[in-house]
């Protein structure tokens, strides 16, 4: 690791319209925002199953919580994954962001 980049992250997830202004194709965007120095990380997934199956993996989200996510980010929302249990932010390390295809 570079002693520049952040070893641990925030994820955000939104919906980005492609192209712009086209309303029936979007694809979702998943953003991992460095807790200290180093560059936001980001993955692009065409559908919605692929990413909600590695957040239940890495984030332990339940149905109702991607449910949720889902229509914020429907609504024209970013989503922040949180923790259920105390409502601030889920943080993850540099290992973790491997699993979601944000890290080599």
């Amino acid at each position: 690791m570079k002693n520049n980049e952040a070893e641990f992250y925030s994820l955000h997830l939104r919906l980005v319209k492609d192209p712009p202004g086209d309303t029936a194709h979007h694809r979702f965007e998943l953003i991992a925002l460095p807790e200290g120095p180093g560059e936001p990380r980001r993955a692009h997934f065409e559908h919605w199953e692929p990413l909600s199956d590695c957040l239940s993996a890495v984030a332990n989200s339940t149905a109702f919580h991607l449910k949720a996510i889902h229509r914020t980010m429907h609504a024209g929302l970013t989503a922040s994954l949180i923790d259920r249990a105390t409502g601030a932010r889920q943080i993850f390390s540099l290992h973790q962001l491997k699993d979601l295809g944000l890290a080599g």
